[in-house]
């Protein structure tokens, strides 16, 4: 019975992650409409190193002492997903749709297989080869979208995916020795720092872009806390008491409540090439999820 309870609990946590995930797309793709992108990622980031910060705190973890190697890891996933990849998807989402950032983001699943099984040289499944052939035919077809035309902020967005497994190996070694919190304040604050110099560097920052915080501070708040914080700290509290394969598949689902909040925040209404790549996409993940050896899957999602 403990067990159950323990199951259904991590499911609760997982699913919240995934619902708040599905937002995160449909968000800094109105964000960048408003914001110079790099002054809101600073702004945001630091947001929830600050969160992160105080969780440690109070649980009195503030002070870690990690071997090197570990802190080696720590820079591997805060230079790949927390600088690299975010900055072609920040660069990427002014160019293309909130719906088609969430689903182009899927191919994520598509570059960990590859990096995983092709690169690393893991064992490659008939089963596997077929997944990772249905998630490109997906991601094609939401690129498609009517015509052979390539947008350049799609293109970016699914660059920007390719970072996320060599980074996602790097969080889960940090993990072994580091707690979630502290991987993740450091994360933050290494970002926060690059995204706010490069927006001084290379954006028109003024007095009046800390007045737009304040009245568009449902966004700040919505990435710096909802997803920077009580996102991933749902996301890590389900991997504890679910198999990684489990906890993924659950995870799947965020571009559902993507489409959803795209409907009612941005007034999008889904095409249905991004509807069938969408599905062709799930039914691709599912395949390669199943059975696959915890290496394979996504540690974090953003």
């Amino acid at each position: 019975m403990d067990d159950l309870k323990h199951e259904r609990r991590a499911v609760s946590f997982v699913m919240a992650s995934s619902m708040i995930e599905g937002g995160f797309p449909i968000f800094i793709n109105q964000a960048s409409r408003v914001f110079p992108m790099m002054f809101f990622a600073g702004v945001t980031t630091f947001i929830g190193a600050i969160f992160h910060i105080g969780i440690l705190t109070h649980q009195k973890k503030l002070r870690q002492h990690l071997p090197l190697k570990t802190w080696g890891f720590i820079g591997g996933v805060t230079l790949c997903n927390s600088v690299i990849a975010l900055l072609f998807i920040f660069a990427g989402t002014r160019y293309t749709s909130g719906i088609n950032t969430a689903l182009l983001m899927q191919s994520e699943m598509l570059f960990s297989f590859i990096f995983f099984r092709v690169i690393i040289g893991e064992h490659i499944s008939i089963r596997q080869m077929i997944g990772a052939l249905i998630v490109l035919t997906g991601t094609l077809t939401v690129l498609y979208n009517g015509s052979f035309a390539l947008n350049a902020g799609d293109i970016l967005i699914v660059l920007g995916t390719m970072f996320f497994p060599i980074g996602n190996m790097c969080a889960k070694k940090a993990l072994e020795v580091a707690s979630s919190s502290y991987v993740l304040a450091v994360r933050h604050i290494v970002g926060g720092t690059v995204f706010t110099v490069l927006a001084f560097l290379y954006e028109d920052i003024t007095l009046q872009m800390f007045s737009l915080v304040w009245d568009h501070i449902y966004l700040v708040l919505f990435y710096g806390i909802i997803v920077l914080v009580i996102s991933k700290l749902c996301w890590y509290e389900g991997l504890k008491d679910l198999a990684l394969s489990k906890a993924v598949s659950i995870m799947l689902g965020y571009p559902i409540f993507s489409m959803i909040f795209a409907m009612v925040f941005l007034h999008e209404i889904p095409t249905v090439y991004q509807v069938l790549g969408m599905s062709i996409t799930i039914g691709g993940l599912f395949i390669l999820v199943k059975r696959s050896s915890p290496s394979t899957l996504p540690v974090d999602i953003v």
